[in-house]
């Protein structure tokens, strides 16, 4: 009798281990439902004095913890900013790049997702005037 209380008590404790794990998963996830939705690096409205340089990182996925996109800006070939945001689901970021004659312009980006475990994917994007 004593063998089989013991038994079942073992069988008892080990379902609910295997339950308490498959509920851990559902609620916490495993760290792989996390991936890019999108992402891009652009330069916009250029004039002789002026553009619009802007990049966004966007991700998705139950195990998603949240995005980062840095970038480089640089006006006539020379660095004037160099900046990053983080957010939730969706990160931008942007400037309004001036100079007395522009000749260049050019935004280089490396984004980032992260999943709930600290864990990361990255990609690179640039654009630059004149293409």
């Amino acid at each position: 009798m004593k063998k089989w209380s013991i038994l079942a008590m073992s069988a008892t404790l080990s379902l609910s281990l295997v339950s308490s794990g498959v509920l851990a998963n559902e609620t916490l996830g495993t760290g792989e439902d996390y991936y890019f939705t999108n992402h891009n690096s652009r330069v916009m409205d250029v004039t002789d004095t002026s553009a619009y340089l802007w990049a966004f990182t966007e991700g998705g996925g139950r195990d998603l913890s949240y995005v980062r996109v840095y970038s480089y800006f640089y006006v006539n070939g020379i660095m004037v900013k160099a900046d990053y945001t983080n957010d939730p689901t969706y990160a931008s970021i942007d400037y309004d790049a001036s100079a007395t004659r522009l000749l260049k312009a050019k935004i280089t980006s490396s984004h980032y997702i992260y999943n709930k475990l600290g864990e990361e994917k990255k990609k690179v994007s640039e654009d630059q005037y004149p293409r």
